[in-house]
């Protein structure tokens, strides 16, 4: 089991005061909640009515972190875009102590947290940084066993300064807004949005809050984590589609014919991810994915191109490891230079590479057993930091190079880009036929491919509408035919 569920932090504080009281702070949960992103709690409240706290104890929490009130939260979200169980986050859009003295309010609205991520406000599209809270829903013991916390599921910390002596106050409150973003852009967007539940908060000795800023649950697998400004956050990969899922790009490879229909000819799944900065800008490009079916009588290269802006340019390198192992094949690692666009040409003449026996076909057959396909990874090295609104979006440029017809195959809106390619001087630029059916997909992870010489619209029954632009159908991938579909989920084909 994780050490960190059995850690006891050093939160008992003794402060001497002037007048001689000695005090005992332990790190106390508090009785108001963030409701609905929004949270007004009486500082002196706690959730167990008889340890309520005082003003002198108030003082002795802010000396205790360097004339600071430092506060935990329990981040609890609900699952959205990449949210889970492992990895939950909230932005804030403002934080505040605001304290009763005997000359009236005294507000203190400079906060910080451990991260910030760069988000767009809902109803915007540009993005601005903004701090943030992420965490887990595990488990872990922060304070001693006579805390009313012990052993509860606080997550990140939030800090603020107050620069006047408590002691002599009357009241003091902490207010906390969460920010409305845009969820309609997705992550990291829909990571940061606040659901309708409750956060729990409570106030921490610094020797707590060192402790779950050093723990950062649920940071690993959150996206565009920046590093606060006096923080050592590692750099954040922003993943597409997420750190745990991938695209699917299925082909019909007899283009401009639309051939048998099935869109099985090849299959291959694949991810991207963006490493940044501290300031979030792009530093290098990684990514990974599978040999998923091969279904295509013609032979072919894979390409999975980023179309960066003119002035990018870098190093890096591609790997192509044999089926159910971590030795490179022949000819791999392969180093990789670019500017401007960078086309990564992955698998090469793919129907010599990834064969079944005898078979013609792999793993698209009705009865056929499945095999493992190639797995690959790469990573491309700017030479100069991008920032975000300068990257290519998702999904990229996944094509075909189609030996038998010297045809590419893109997605629909795609342009072809190799000069070698037959497209341009046979005015074959347009990657739609003329009713508008399409011949490269790019479609969720657990898509399951149509077996061999199935129409993907009878795999699919309710493509067909969507393609006539029936928008009720907009989902046709998510309601197969079960009987015509082969069963090649994320579970079989991540080897």
């Amino acid at each position: 089991m994780n050490s960190r569920y059995f850690h006891v932090a050093a939160a008992t504080l003794l402060l001497v005061l002037p007048l001689g009281e000695a005090l005992a702070v332990t790190s106390t949960r508090l009785k108001g909640t963030i409701d609905k992103g929004y949270g007004a709690i009486d500082l002196l409240q706690a959730g167990v009515q008889s340890r309520n706290l005082t003003m002198a104890q108030l003082e002795a929490f802010r000396r205790d972190n360097g004339s600071k009130l430092a506060f935990a939260v329990d981040v609890n979200e609900a699952a959205d875009g990449l949210e889970k169980s492992a990895s939950q986050g909230v932005a804030i859009e403002y934080a505040r102590v605001e304290v009763t003295t005997a000359a009236g309010v005294v507000k203190f609205e400079q906060f910080s947290s451990q991260t910030q991520s760069s988000v767009a406000r809902a109803g915007q599209t540009t993005r601005s940084l903004w701090y943030t809270l992420i965490g887990d829903a595990g488990s872990r013991q922060i304070t001693g066993s006579t805390s009313d916390i012990s052993g509860s599921s606080f997550d990140a910390t939030i800090r603020i300064p107050v620069s006047i002596d408590l002691s002599t106050a009357s009241a003091a409150r902490l207010i906390v807004k969460f920010l409305d973003t845009n969820e309609k852009l997705g992550d990291p967007e829909s990571f940061y949005d606040y659901s309708n539940g409750f956060e729990d908060v409570a106030i921490v000795t610094a020797g707590d809050a060192t402790y779950l800023d050093q723990l950062a649950p649920g940071r690993e697998e959150a996206p565009l984590v920046l590093a606060a400004p006096g923080t050592t956050s590692p750099n954040s990969r922003l993943y597409y589609p997420s750190s745990d899922q991938f695209y699917i790009a299925a082909y019909e490879d007899q283009f401009p014919s639309r051939g048998d229909y099935d869109f099985n000819d090849l299959v291959v799944a694949y991810r991207v991810y963006y490493e940044l900065d501290s300031s979030g800008n792009a530093v290098s490009i990684g990514g990974e994915g599978y040999l998923v079916a091969r279904g295509g009588g013609f032979d072919s290269d894979w390409h999975l191109r980023m179309a960066l802006p003119a002035t990018a340019a870098g190093t890096g390198s591609v790997t192509v490891f044999a089926p159910d192992q971590l030795t490179p094949i022949a000819g791999f690692p392969r180093n990789v230079n670019f500017s401007g666009a960078a086309d990564l040409e992955i698998f090469t003449s793919v129907a010599t590479l990834w064969r079944d026996g005898s078979n013609a076909f792999v793993n698209t057959l009705r009865d056929q057993v499945l095999i493992p396909g190639h797995r690959f990874t790469f990573q491309l090295n700017l030479s100069t930091p991008l920032p975000q609104g300068q990257l290519p979006a998702a999904p990229f440029d996944p094509y075909l190079f189609v030996y038998n017809s010297s045809y590419e195959i893109h997605l629909p809106g795609k342009s072809p880009v190799l000069g070698s390619s037959r497209n341009t001087r046979d005015g074959r630029t347009r990657f739609t036929d003329a009713a508008g059916y399409p011949f490269a997909l790019v479609l969720p992870h657990d898509w399951r491919a149509p077996v061999e010489y199935i129409d993907v619209g009878l795999a699919y029954p309710d493509l067909i509408g969507f393609i006539g632009g029936d928008a009720a159908k907009q989902d046709w991938y998510l309601r197969p035919a079960a009987d015509r579909t082969k069963a090649t989920s994320p579970t079989v084909w991540k080897w």
